[in-house]
């Protein structure tokens, strides 16, 4: 099915293509329109469609760019990737069978928070996104970055984040801003939310008025992510360290909405104390993952703090890319593969090490 899909989004693009045509049932030629192709001979065509695995992808071998199809369109065709990123999501939600309904001894942790979840998060000012409509921002948002539709109850809108701060916080000059935000929750053991992170939905806020005569209006450059704390929170916030199962491998990331596409999953927030984590996890196997950023010096240096401490760590492969679990998935990578990559490209020691060197130097 997602074969066809990517197939009918070729042919939607090609027509903004140069020279473009079919070679085979699953190659497509055209010139490079991301570098211009050759200058010297207009007739060479060195872009190409491929399909791997039922997957579409771009490679140019002028310019050595190397693309799936959503980045491609991102680039190029900006216009169409969202509605393609839908029609993959559907097709990939719609294509799964339903499970059947399977009980399933939960551990006392997760027992404990179940029972707590919804207790404390208040709904007059957070609305569970699911409960939105489909169309509304917020909800696109979750759908178009392809988050598992399982975690999308994980996840919450506020539309005002300034007066949600105030509430959470207590402090109403913490943060004043007023635009909406998703929000993904911090909980103590109890269940209580002692902290939230909030991600912007857009990365302007216009503001003030409008009349017949004068424009007030300012814009406002907003921060992608902010962190708010209660007086309760701890000094070091571990996202979704009371949903994992402490008895199985624990994987370690970076980002809260990263953490989302890998199971028994938790992330840190800032990179300080990021050796130790939740007491109640320091016996559980875990595999630190962090961002693929091989020029990114905190990365590297963090990294190599981690193999220095005897932990175990993810050392990207040079043919992943993409910066992080949820721009994998959005590239064409499923949650298996990606797992699969992962515990493949985990090491320690000297080992991690020799790894580390090579990767910062792709």
């Amino acid at each position: 099915m997602t074969v066809y899909i990517d197939r009918k989004f070729v042919d939607y693009v090609s027509g903004s293509l140069d020279k473009f045509s079919w070679k085979k049932d699953n190659l497509a030629n055209c010139r490079c329109p991301l570098c211009g192709d050759s200058q010297k001979n207009k007739n060479k065509c060195r872009g190409f469609f491929y399909e791997r695995e039922g997957s579409y992808y771009y490679k140019c071998h002028n310019c050595a760019v190397s693309l799936s199809l959503y980045s491609f369109l991102e680039q190029h065709a900006p216009a169409l990737k969202t509605e393609y990123q839908l029609e993959r999501y559907r097709a990939n939600t719609e294509s799964k069978p339903k499970p059947r309904p399977v009980k399933i001894k939960s551990t006392g942790v997760e027992e404990m928070f179940r029972k707590k979840y919804k207790e404390v998060v208040d709904t007059n000012w957070l609305t569970p996104i699911p409960d939105l409509d489909i169309n509304h921002p917020a909800r696109q948002f979750v759908i178009n970055r392809m988050i598992p539709k399982e975690n999308h109850g994980l996840l919450y809108y506020c539309n005002d984040f300034g007066k949600f701060t105030k509430r959470l916080t207590g402090n109403s000059t913490l943060y004043g801003g007023g635009e909406d935000r998703i929000v993904l929750p911090f909980f103590n053991k109890e269940g209580k939310m002692v902290a939230a992170q909030g991600r912007a939905l857009a990365m302007q806020s216009v503001h003030g008025n409008v009349d017949d005569n004068r424009q007030t209006q300012k814009t406002r450059e907003l921060l992608r992510y902010i962190t708010i704390k209660s007086s309760d929170a701890p000094d070091k916030l571990w996202f979704g360290q009371w949903r994992v199962n402490p008895k199985k491998k624990i994987y370690i990331v970076e980002g809260p909405i990263d953490s989302l596409f890998i199971k028994n999953c938790i992330a840190m927030v800032g990179a300080s104390g990021v050796d130790h984590v939740p007491p109640h996890l320091s016996k559980s196997e875990g595999v630190y993952v962090l961002d693929n950023e091989p020029r990114n010096k905190e990365i590297y240096n963090l990294n190599e703090k981690l193999i220095d401490l005897g932990k175990n760590v993810c050392i990207w492969p040079s043919d992943v890319t993409q910066k992080d679990p949820n721009d994998m998935i959005m590239a064409g990578y499923t949650r298996r593969e990606i797992k699969k990559i992962i515990d493949e490209n985990t090491c320690s020691g000297l080992v991690a090490k020799h790894r580390l060197n090579q990767w910062s130097r792709t």
